[in-house]
């Protein structure tokens, strides 16, 4: 008997093998990293991902976590057990403050049932169709992240499956190793089968101003503002740019761009209040035109990313290679580092893909995991290119070099892009927290054998 049949026996849920089913899951959003599992498991529950662990350690087996995907250095993909957590997608109450919902359930599944209570978690990601365990372990930014802080700030309580097979409930005030080794944990430490989050109710409505600036330092200024005096309750900004046509760098000839910052800032409308004016919400700012204001439900604020997405899968960029740089900047640090950064991009590298900006308060998220600089403010920046296989090798090599000049202006990178760490730049990322990721690991996976060679522990 196989051990594939074995397990099988031990489980409720499914477990695929055919070809179909393993190549669904033998690569991630990175199209980079390529393992085709040998079983594909659709859980019933936690007491099956339990087995399916313990099974895994009796057997000297690596067991990946899948949800959504949109991993890009292959964190959720194994060449022997990949657990397919969207199986386990139900929501299991719904209280004023709270939801509790088991993790592989997509963020948009969750936005629709929380809908009719007009409630809504304090932050939600820019791409809906991402799990919440998937996110929870990374971070989860949005647009509210601000002032809200991560997703894994916004989470109350867990239930964790740990590499030891055990099924654990974890919170600030129990098991508070584990539950601040899942969140942002990257999946080393545990499977997260439940959670507890916040939710708040939402006004009805939203209005939107659309500023473009011309000047980084404007920006930069006028977003520090915002932040201090809170006028708005979300941020969203990024870089575009111009094309220019070609100079000489280095004695050849390049492309290159003038480079502009788009500013979308919105604001919460309640049932009855009147729309707030734009000479009121953008007075004191040094934008270079207010562009649009934009008005509607919150349901379309939510979801106001689904026709950029539909664009880039309608062109076949989705299908695409996606090495993210994704990096959290020190305030002081910005803007020298992004204006180096734009004056060596070509502006025909994101096609299909695009800069993001997203400010911060340094005290808005407090996840230990979630490494950050230090700072009143900071800047998290993301080149979120989407590049054809025939590119790959030459882009590769410049997203690493953007990698390391973050690192080395005090910046921390977001974990569910493109890494290509050794264990150095491993033990520099974490920092002081080094020693207590070791022990977690220890503690939690005592055989590693979750999400195997991605943090390099030696």
């Amino acid at each position: 008997m196989s051990w594939t049949n074995e397990l099988a026996r031990e489980i409720s849920g499914r477990i695929l093998t055919d070809d179909a089913a393993r190549d669904a899951v033998s690569t991630d959003f990175g199209r980079i990293i390529v393992r085709k599992p040998q079983a594909v498991v659709c859980p019933a529950s936690a007491e099956d991902v339990a087995r399916v662990v313990r099974f895994a350690g009796r057997n000297s087996l690596a067991v990946a976590t899948h949800g959504g995907g949109h991993s890009q250095t292959g964190q959720s993909l194994s060449d022997q057990i990949v657990l397919d957590m969207t199986s386990l997608n139900q929501v299991t109450d719904v209280r004023e403050d709270s939801v509790t919902t088991q993790a592989g359930i997509k963020w948009r599944g969750l936005v629709e049932h929380l809908a009719p209570e007009q409630l809504s978690p304090p932050v939600l990601t820019n791409n809906l169709d991402v799990t919440v365990g998937g996110t929870l372990s990374m971070a989860g930014l949005g647009v509210a992240s601000w002032r809200q802080g991560t997703q894994a700030d916004n989470c109350l309580e867990l239930e964790v499956v740990t590499g030891a097979g055990e099924i654990v409930r974890c919170s600030a005030a129990e098991n508070r190793d584990l539950f601040d080794a899942a969140r942002c944990g990257a999946g080393q430490f545990g499977v997260i089968t439940e959670a507890v989050l916040k939710v708040r109710r939402h006004a009805p409505r939203f209005r939107s101003f659309y500023l473009l600036y011309d000047d980084l330092g404007a920006l930069l200024d006028d977003l520090k503002s915002l932040m201090n005096d809170a006028r708005f309750d979300y941020l969203e900004s990024w870089c575009v740019p111009c094309p220019q046509g070609f100079k000489k760098v280095g004695g050849q000839r390049q492309p290159f761009a003038q480079w502009f910052f788009p500013l979308h800032a919105t604001v919460e409308i309640g049932e009855g209040e009147s729309p707030i004016g734009a000479a009121d919400k953008l007075a004191g700012l040094k934008f270079y035109k207010h562009v649009h204001t934009e008005a509607g439900e919150m349901a379309e604020f939510f979801t106001r990313l689904d026709n950029l997405f539909a664009l880039w899968k309608r062109a076949g960029f989705w299908d695409y290679a996606h090495p993210w740089m994704e990096c959290v900047l020190p305030w002081q640090s910005t803007p020298v580092y992004i204006s180096q950064v734009l004056s060596n991009l070509p502006p025909q590298a994101l096609v299909g893909g695009h800069i993001l900006l997203w400010p911060a308060r340094g005290t808005a998220s407090r996840a230990p995991l979630f490494m950050r600089p230090q700072g009143e403010f900071l800047m998290g920046f993301g080149i979120l290119p989407a590049v054809a296989p025939a590119f790959i090798n030459e882009v590769l090599p410049r997203l690493n070099m953007a990698s390391h000049a973050a690192s080395l202006m005090g910046g921390k990178r977001y974990l569910s892009g493109w890494i290509n760490f050794d264990h150095a730049a491993w033990k520099a990322h974490y920092g002081d927290q080094w020693p207590a990721v070791i022990a977690a690991k220890r503690k939690f996976d005592p055989q590693g054998i979750l999400n195997p060679g991605f943090v390099k522990y030696e």
